[in-house]
């Protein structure tokens, strides 16, 4: 519990010096969000997105790790497929809001080098990649998560406002960071766990997800680099082909 906690002082402290919460003159959460939802094509060009598939591959220091592909269904659907080498396939999403988690072949613990029950590779989680998706299409907020301006952060070597979520149904708090000229989304801060089979007891730490290489998608600009660092180098997920508006099954979401 004692990590867990300074775990969270760490996604709660002010950066660089500034002050938590909004004070007078300044900018606020709220003014923050809406700029990111026009710098990313704009309140109506979201409404209109009744589907997107993005697919590519991943990897870590040069190396191929595997495929994966990530389908979204307006208003709520959505399911990320990862595709890792010799370890079978993992899917994790949501259908109607009700969380879906499978695999093709357990990708449990190997050995000491990948503990990790649900891990993409060395700590990083499918759901960690599956929630970046999640947020750079999502623009309602205010019924899900209570949300403040903690300060300004670096991503980058980019000066970047830091916004604390903190889900209002439970769950882990995680920080958003927006770049402070362009407004888009570019870190997020999550908090992982590992489970300890022998000593049932979860090791917690931070796993920041950078976005890098915006571009427009029909009205809508996305990250093409999601970058997850991890003390063995940065695993680099990238897009190849992304489509919107085309037919996505139901079956894809079960």
């Amino acid at each position: 519990m004692r990590i867990l906690f300074l775990l969270l002082l760490t996604l709660s402290i002010p950066f660089h010096g500034q002050e938590t919460g909004p004070t007078p003159g300044r900018i606020s959460a709220a003014e923050i969000l809406e700029k990111n939802l026009i710098a990313t094509g704009g309140l109506e060009a979201h409404k209109a997105l009744e589907t997107l598939v993005a697919s590519g591959g991943f990897r870590l220091n040069g190396t191929h790790l595997g495929d994966y592909k990530f389908s979204y269904k307006a208003p709520h659907d959505n399911m990320l497929e990862v595709g890792m080498s010799g370890r079978g396939v993992i899917w994790t999403g949501n259908r109607r809001r009700r969380g879906v988690q499978a695999a093709s072949e357990r990708p449990g613990a190997k050995g000491p080098d990948e503990p990790c029950t649900w891990c993409v590779v060395k700590g990083v989680h499918a759901w960690m990649v599956e929630h970046a998706w999640q947020m750079l299409l999502r623009w309602d907020f205010c019924c899900s998560y209570n949300i403040e301006l903690i300060g300004i952060g670096e991503v980058d070597k980019r000066p970047a406002y830091g916004l604390r979520f903190m889900p209002k149904k439970g769950g882990d708090p995680f920080v958003c960071f927006y770049d402070r000229e362009t407004f888009l989304l570019v870190r997020i801060d999550h908090i992982g766990r590992i489970r300890d089979r022998q000593k049932e007891t979860d090791t917690v730490y931070k796993v920041e997800s950078i976005f890098r290489d915006y571009r427009e998608q029909d009205g809508i600009k996305l990250p093409f680099v999601i970058a997850i660092r991890r003390p063995e180098g940065d695993v680099i997920f990238e897009v190849s082909k992304m489509t919107t508006g085309e037919p996505v099954k139901d079956s894809v979401f079960e």
